[in-house]
């Protein structure tokens, strides 16, 4: 045998055996998951319509999956199913847009492949008429070093929410840096820019337990913020982006969205434009904004005032700007809501601008849309903002002073800020009149509440997010009344009104998992493949055996012999050298002397 190159270790990730849901929030390779690792999730609901999602680990080179769709836990009850396609072009993921569902409507799904069952997801259809009540968890910005996503899993306990909605930065571009203590090693270690790093490191984030519980049980309204693609991004480029040593920003910003479009339960739209409507019948019309990608100009620095009034700088480009105008205009609902990135309220401080990331660094086109607010006379906007942090209840101005929106900022899942702006919520109270709340120094989501009475945001913070722990306290609430422009605080948190459906089950088998149950040997991921010179694997180990990798051509013949002797039971990454194999078809063997794992692969 002929031994053409030698493995090098990336990083060897612990995984802690799982026996029960609660015993390990880390990485999890649950086995009775399998071949479905990752979860199910859901999103985008219609009224007669929801996206479902799901991804599976196989070694076959094209899929068909099964899936159904029940109004019972048990899935008796099925209403809708069919088979959907998926292959290494779609990193195995499997979307699924199901219609002729009833609205305002509870449904369980799951997916089938080669006898396996994913876990039971739970998702929820929008209204198409009169609700007494609406209600949504609001998360933004999860770095998954920077803590335990117990915000996630604090959520999925609710049971008296119908969607979530993500305002970006669900995941962090950044290469490896501190980890808390016990959160497992990122994955890739590189700073991600190819579409290969991009699906590597979504994977990583979806094995997260906390994560998969909350995509299990709700729908999610996702859009993007920066770190999908590069820290501060605009439409032709970004201050994490050098293209002299990272190459066309232009193909990091496609691997960026093409790999967000996989793994994410968003209803795939035309030409990759993410900004959307959600209606939720005549109580709310939610409109999905982009303000990085799709029509942003490049970001000035905060001194150039003539720059940050230009009246040609745009944030979200003539097309999604006209766009949004229209359906504020044309909307018939009581409340309008944006879902949008980042802080629309001015934090301007002597003239002097603080953020020009942010809508303060495109004053002329925060004021057009303020002016067409007010010359229509458009009522009961609502403007949901994340990606900074910390926790803030605006009221929206004008330049002249004039009443427009308000605003609710959701603070991070576990995103950090700097340990200088934690005591500053205290300075910018007592200089800033239009802002009513500000909390800088604790992590956690805002539940947002609709009646036809008011809108109301209370902020939910977790006790800690350096160890796994979902306990929480509601530290304020903040309302604006129908047809009102300005803050109130309440004296309490919203009440819920609606019905509590039943959770979607743990387990696909609907019972805890035994210690004799365990995953196999398996590859859970192969990037890129096709392939020209490396592959980087993604494997779980049940022990920590050596395992004898072959590289097998279609003859039979091995290329490739290597030993994996360091390695640690559960998930485990290496980087393969393939560059002097020819062109062609080839097999992956791996072998712990119990079981043979085998994947293919293509040299190009």
């Amino acid at each position: 045998m002929r031994k053409l190159l030698s493995l090098s270790f990336l990083f060897l990730l612990h995984f802690a055996y799982a026996q029960d849901y609660n015993s390990n929030k880390r990485l999890s390779v649950d086995p009775a998951l399998a071949p479905f690792y990752h979860g199910v999730a859901s999103g985008d609901p219609l009224s007669d319509a929801v996206i479902i999602w799901t991804r599976v680990t196989t070694q076959d080179p094209s899929i068909t999956v099964n899936w159904a769709i029940a109004t019972d836990t048990s899935m008796q009850n099925i209403v809708n199913s069919g088979t959907a396609n998926s292959n290494a072009s779609l990193d195995y993921t499997v979307k699924v847009d199901v219609t002729g569902l009833n609205p305002a409507s509870t449904y369980y799904y799951q997916f089938e492949y080669d006898g396996a069952h994913s876990l039971i997801g739970r998702t929820k259809t929008a209204p198409n008429a009169a609700v007494d009540q609406l209600r949504f968890a609001v998360v933004s910005c999860s770095r998954y070093e920077d803590g335990f996503f117990n915000a996630y899993e604090s959520i999925a306990w609710h049971n008296d929410i119908d969607a979530v909605i993500h305002l970006g930065d669900y995941i962090y571009e950044y290469a490896v840096g501190t980890t808390i203590a016990d959160r497992d090693t990122l994955q890739p270690p590189n700073e991600i820019i190819t579409l290969e790093d991009y699906r590597i490191r979504h994977a990583h984030y979806r094995l997260d337990e906390q994560l998969r519980l909350l995509q299990q049980q709700y729908a999610m309204i996702t859009t993007w913020d920066d770190h999908e693609t590069a820290n501060n991004s605009w439409t032709g480029g970004a201050d994490n982006h050098d293209p002299g040593t990272e190459g066309s920003w232009a193909n990091r910003k496609a691997a960026g969205i093409q790999a967000y479009m996989e793994w994410l339960p968003v209803r795939q739209p035309m030409n990759n434009l993410i900004y959307r409507v959600i209606e939720y019948g005549p109580l709310a019309k939610i409109m999905v904004l982009d303000t990085r990608l799709e029509g942003r100009d490049e970001q000035v620095d905060a001194t150039n005032t003539q720059a940050i009034n230009d009246t040609a700088r745009t944030i979200l480009g003539k097309v999604q700007f006209d766009w949004l105008n229209d359906n504020l205009s044309n909307s018939t609902s009581t409340w309008n809501v944006l879902a949008q990135q980042v802080m629309m309220a001015s934090l301007q401080f002597g003239g002097q601008t603080f953020n020009s990331d942010q809508w303060d660094g495109y004053n002329a086109d925060r004021e057009k849309l303020y002016a067409h607010i007010l010359d229509n006379n458009i009522e009961n906007v609502v403007v949901l903002t994340g990606d900074i942090h910390t926790s803030w209840a605006n009221n929206l101005e004008n330049n002249a002073g004039d009443s427009v929106a308000v605003e609710f900022v959701s603070t991070s899942i576990t995103s950090s800020v700097p340990d200088f702006l934690s005591g500053l919520s205290g300075f910018v109270l007592n200089n800033f009149d239009h802002v009513k709340y500000a909390k800088f120094d604790q992590r956690g989501y805002n539940i947002l509440t609709l009646d036809s009475r008011k809108a109301q945001t209370d902020f939910y913070f977790m006790n800690t997010i350096s160890e796994v722990d979902t306990g929480k306290e509601m530290l304020a609430s903040w309302y604006v009344p129908n047809t009102g422009r300005q803050l109130k605080e309440a004296t309490g948190p919203a009440e819920y009104t609606g019905e509590k459906k039943p959770f979607a089950p743990l387990n696909p088998k609907q019972t805890s998992v035994s210690i004799e149950e365990r995953v196999p040997l398996t590859i859970l991921g192969v990037y890129p493949n096709p392939a020209e010179t490396y592959l980087q694997m993604q494997y779980y180990s049940p022990n920590q055996r050596k395992i004898q990798l072959q590289v097998i051509d279609l003859n039979g013949r091995v290329l490739i012999q290597e030993e994996i002797n360091r390695h640690q039971q559960g998930v485990n990454y290496l980087q393969m050298d393939i560059s002097k194999l020819a062109k062609g078809t080839y097999w992956v063997h791996f072998n712990n002397g119990e079981e043979t794992y085998q994947k293919q692969i293509v040299k190009l």
